[in-house]
Order: structure tokens, then sequence, then C-alpha cells
């Protein structure tokens, strides 16, 4: 194993102190899409289960939106959570129809896998739901939020820990070091083809807008969005004690 490992352990464990994202003893779901983000989140993860007594188990939901491909994407993660001893809760999306009233299907099965989570959390009594979103999708949240028209409540971004249960540990990491873990561990992972879909504005955002702010502007964006989430976090909470 080498330093890239360490590092990113070290980061995991420093976002646990910094934001108390787990208590000693936590059963905590991991999401695991299959994708290289989520597998690196419950390898890391599986490294703190000794010093601080958790149990993990992963949670899998399958939103039947790729065919194939997201019965790839099952089995892995099923062969995956197999293969390092864990169990594993799966759901899927029993129906394609847009229910949404408006909204996009992305939107609406987004809705679902969080009710999943939500409710096999529940069932498995698991006190914290883990996802895998780092420094870089932080930056396209704040972007699409600014796109859309926000306030400060948008620029906040994602949050570390929402509702004392869903967790984000790698929302300070880099992309690059989260594939530099996997590299250095030798662990497989799935790609989801859908993201480069350019009919979908998060992907624009994150194929064309930021690398173009990146080589034309400013190329630490991803690093100056994320400072600026955390900053209007830290104002919000800071107004709202005041009230």
């Amino acid at each position: 194993v080498g330093k890239d490992s360490f590092v990113l352990i070290r980061k995991l464990a420093e976002a646990v102190r910094t934001y108390g994202l787990l208590d000693r003893g936590d059963h905590v779901l991991v999401a695991v899409s299959g994708g290289g983000d989520s597998v690196a989140l419950l390898m890391a993860l599986k490294e703190l289960v000794a010093p601080l007594a958790l149990t993990l188990t992963v949670g899998h939901f399958n939103h039947r939106l790729r065919g194939a491909e997201s019965d790839r994407e099952a089995r892995f993660v099923s062969e995956l959570a197999s293969a390092w001893g864990l169990r594993l809760v799966t759901g899927t999306l029993d129906s394609q129809t847009n229910e949404s009233r408006g909204r996009s299907i992305e939107d609406w099965c987004r809705e679902r896998r969080y009710a999943f989570l939500e409710r096999t959390a529940r069932e498995i009594g698991a006190a914290k739901i883990a996802l895998g979103h780092h420094r870089r999708d932080q930056a396209e949240t704040v972007l699409l939020n600014l796109i859309r028209g926000c306030g400060i409540e948008g620029l906040k971004g994602m949050l570390p820990v929402r509702e004392r249960m869903y967790i984000r540990p790698f929302l300070e990491v880099d992309p690059e070091e989260i594939r530099k873990f996997l590299e250095d561990r030798a662990i497989g992972f799935m790609t989801d083809s859908s993201n480069q879909d350019p009919r979908h504005l998060r992907n624009r955002v994150r194929g064309e807008l930021i690398p173009r702010i990146e080589s034309s502007f400013n190329p630490s964006i991803v690093r100056s969005l994320g400072t600026l989430a955390k900053i209007a976090r830290l104002e919000n909470d800071y107004i709202g004690s005041q009230l």
C-alpha cells in the first residue's frame, strides 16, 4: 500500500473529527453505486471499522435507466460486498414512469434513491448514511445553484452532515486523490455512461463549464468554490444563531 492510500485515509479521519461525522459503534449504511467515488468511500470506511467499532452495510439502488449497464453495476456491487464480507441491501425502481409532475426523471429517481436509503437505514438500525460526493461535486452544485438563481442557502452547496444522518466524508477530497487511492489499492469500479450525456445540465457544468473556467480564468476554481461553500455555511449558521 502506497502513500496515496494514507493521504485519503488521513483526510477521511480529519473530516470525521472536524464535522463529527461518526460516533464510536455507529452502524453506517454506505450508498454504493459501483462508481469509483462510492467504492473508494466504502474501502476507506473499512479502515475505520476496527478503531471506531463501526458496522458497515452496503446499500445499492438500481434505477434501471440504463438497461444492461445498470444490471452490471448491481452485480458488481453485489460481488464487491460479498468479497469484502459486508451485508448488502438492494432496491430497484419498479416503474420508470415519471411521477414527478414537472421535474426531470433524474430528480425523481434521486428522490426515490434517497427514500430507499432512509427506509433501509430505519430497517437495519443504521444511524448514518454515507455518500461519496467529493470537492468537484461540491463545486458543480454551487455553480448549478448560481445558474438557477440562489441566495446564501444555495451557496452552501452540499453539507458534510445533513439531518444528523447523511454524511459526506469526501466533501473536501479532490477526485484525483480518490483516483490515486483506487489505483494504489488496485480496486476496480464501474463507469456510468449517463455522466457524459450533455442533455443534463450538471454534466455540461462538469464537462464544459468548469474546464473552461479552469483553463481561461482560474485553475483553482474547484477549490475556490469549495471555500465559498464553507464560508456561506458558517455565515448562515451564525446568522441563524442570532435570530
